[in-house]
């Protein structure tokens, strides 16, 4: 099992820095975006406070529309907040809402009432009437009585009177309020569709800011795995390193686009929300605030159970994909063997332990929801409850009302989603800390991604030629710490000369190849090529010079023709002569498709062996300096043995080669020539008996 699950933050942080340090070092490359989409935020916001606070001025200033009468005689005054959105009657007189009422003290009112500046009966405004002669003798009775107070353009309509009048005269009445309310209503709407609008180009513009981030992320992400020591691929699965570059780059896109951003929009949301109420209601306000401290510690207590499940899941996921893996490529073994049952029994075990981790997982999430949503209904009915005892002794409006349910929805929702949210992160924290850990792995050569293009030029240029000198002096090598693989391994190849190097499995021949190649760097010792140490020697002009063609063959799924020019300029006639020599033309000839026939994945519809004369026609088309063969005629039958002999003496020729080392332990034991080795009776002669001795 690798570390995908146990990587996930064993510390217990929602967050890692260094994870938000790797995403906002590619998004502020596009801070344009970033900003134009935060302006959207902050108006989309700004759009969701303000709607609430206009339902609060309908329902006071034309709905209920209650209040009291307040005169101010010479020499007295109120404080400005209470008289800010009083009507005013006449020259002496306002009308003052209900919701300005709360600006008064209990003891202020009582003065305010003994001195006759306020009244002590609350009254419905009715501005600009629409009164028929019918209609305006009720008025005008109802108005001698005192139950009616008539100003210019205003009435004022004693609360207990207004069920004595149809609902027809209250429509009549009251048509100048209507017609507002179609005008707050029509502003709404209007808002609704600015907010419609910054939501949608806010949207884009996050969109193009993040696929704009991780379209660089991946980029040098794949950049840099490229220019990694062969040793780092044989500790790590390519599967792994594939979803290194894919799904892990996309997680953590969904950490920026759908959880970062709108959990910033959120948190705004809930502090604008938290300010409103606070500076229009305290009283209210204090209801709601008696919640947040259960909000906070069942989302602190949310977010340790759901960490543990979360690593628990993922822990069996890559079980569940580690056999996934190794069932699939290693199915023909298991049908061979007969193991469908064993396998599949183990599938079985391992799909359960999968379900009940996320059995688990679910229970807490089944847990939070229910929770948050008590909080909420909790919070309203409180609010509800306080608020008509405020109603009651004119200290809360039905505005405020309305409002303060319409908040305390806007401010549960975000606390709603927190659960997608921690699992998004929990997911990103894991994805990004395997991507750096990939960036800390020091490169054999680094290639900045606006170079990767000139390298490949530089690769494919033809003006620094070897000329094949090849010195290995005392070279010590190993992959793991004093587990020496070549022990003082020196030999001097000549330029056209030809080197056999002959021993048992893991013996290093091998390795002498991957050293030659600079897939490795020796630990002791030098090598030297034409008289430089490979230390000094670009990657790129290695890689120009030396060519393995190897036992194991690799083809990509493209066609015949690209898996020989490997994106090399395309030469017909070099292309053919190389068919030729390598005998690929004879079994290309029939193919439907010849030279463009499609190649399954890894070659799977060719032999080994014409998949083995592929790859001489690779090595040839890039005409090296210097050609490797490592075993590659293993494992051949003898017709195709004779066809690849006859490619080697194409491809040897002129390139170097020309005598035999042995190697046993990593060390050279034998020297010599063919006959030379023979004679000594020694190692040479016995691997020489084994391989020929089936052929007397």
């Amino acid at each position: 099992m690798d570390e995908y699950a146990e990587e996930t933050t064993e510390n217990g942080r929602l967050y890692n820095r260094d994870v938000l340090k790797l995403l906002f070092k590619y998004v502020f490359r596009y801070r344009r975006y970033l900003l134009s989409a935060l302006f959207f935020v902050l108006l989309i916001t700004g759009s969701n406070l303000y709607i609430p606070y206009l339902l609060r001025s309908m329902v006071d200033r034309f709905i209920f529309k209650q209040g009291r009468l307040i005169q101010l005689l010479s020499g007295q005054s109120l404080d400005r907040k209470v008289l800010r959105n009083a009507v005013r009657l006449e020259e002496d007189f306002y009308f003052l809402f209900k919701a300005q009422l709360r600006y008064l003290t209990t003891r202020e009112m009582d003065e305010l009432e003994k001195s006759g500046m306020i009244s002590r009966k609350t009254y419905l405004l009715v501005e600009s009437p629409i009164i028929q002669e019918e209609l305006r003798k009720k008025v005008e009775q109802f108005s001698a009585t005192g139950q009616i107070l008539s100003y210019d353009g205003f009435y004022l309509f004693e609360t207990g009177i207004t069920g004595r009048f149809s609902l027809e005269e209250i429509l009549r009445l009251r048509q100048a309020d209507f017609s507002k309310l179609v005008l707050y209503v029509l502003i709404i709407v209007a808002i609704l569709f600015v907010e419609f609008g910054a939501s949608y180009v806010q949207i884009v513009y996050l969109m193009k800011l993040s696929q704009f981030a991780m379209k660089d992320l991946r980029k040098d992400l794949f950049s840099h795995i490229i220019t990694l020591e062969v040793s780092f691929f044989d500790r790590n699965r390519i599967g792994k390193l594939v979803n290194r570059v894919t799904n892990d780059i996309e997680t953590l896109n969904e950490l920026f686009s759908s959880v970062l951003v709108h959990l910033f929009q959120d948190l705004l949301m809930m502090l604008g929300i938290a300010i409103v109420m606070f500076f229009t209601d305290l009283y209210l306000a204090s209801v709601v605030a008696f919640t947040f401290p259960f909000i906070i510690l069942i989302t602190v207590l949310f977010r340790i159970r759901v960490r543990k499940a979360y690593r628990k899941i993922r822990t069996k996921i890559t079980d569940l994909n580690s056999f996934l893996n190794e069932a699939i490529t290693g199915i023909r073994v298991i049908q061979i063997f007969v193991r469908e049952m064993k396998m599949f029994l183990k599938f079985t075990s391992l799909n359960t332990a999968v379900f009940n981790a996320q059995m688990k997982q679910l229970t807490v999430y089944a847990l939070f929801r229910p929770i948050v949503s008590f909080l909420r209904w909790f919070a309203i009915a409180a609010v509800i409850y306080f608020a008509a005892r405020g109603i009651g002794i004119d200290r809360v409006s039905y505005g405020v009302l309305v409002m303060f349910i319409a908040y305390v929805e806007r401010f549960f929702s975000p606390v709603q989603n927190l659960s997608e949210k921690f699992d998004l992160m929990q997911s990103a924290n894991a994805a990004g800390e395997k991507i750096i850990s990939i960036f800390n792995e020091n490169a054999t050569h680094e290639i900045p991604p606006e170079d990767l293009r000139s390298y490949g030029v530089r690769a494919q240029g033809n003006g620094s030629r070897f000329t094949g000198e090849i010195y290995f002096d005392d070279v010590w090598f190993s992959y793991e710490p004093d587990e020496w693989v070549l022990r003082g391994v020196s030999f001097w190849v000549r330029p056209q000369k030809t080197l056999a190097i002959v021993g048992e499995t893991g013996a290093g021949k091998s390795t002498i190849t991957s050293v030659l190649s600079k897939f490795y760097n020796v630990q002791k010792g030098r090598v030297l090529i034409d008289g430089v140490d490979i230390g000094e020697i670009p990657h790129w002009k290695i890689r120009q010079n030396f060519i393995s063609v190897m036992q194991d063959v690799f083809l990509f799924s493209r066609s015949i023709r690209e898996n020989i020019t490997l994106g090399r300029t395309y030469d017909r006639d070099w292309f053919e002569t190389v068919c030729r020599a390598t005998h690929v033309d004879g079994f290309i000839r029939n193919l439907p498709q010849n030279e463009q026939e499609p190649v399954m994945e890894r070659g799977a519809t060719f032999s080994a062996g014409e998949r083995q004369l592929l790859s001489f026609a690779r090595a040839l088309y890039f005409n090296p300096s210097v050609l490797v063969l490592d075993e590659a005629t293993s494992n051949i039958d003898t017709e195709t043995e004779r066809l690849i002999q006859d490619a080697i003496l194409n491809l040897t020729r002129d390139r170097t080669a020309d005598k035999i080392i042995v190697l046993d332990k990593g060390k050279i034991v034998e020297e010599g020539d063919h006959q030379t080795l023979l004679a000594r009776k020694g190692i040479y002669h016995k691997l020489y008996r084994l391989q020929f001795s089936n052929l007397t």
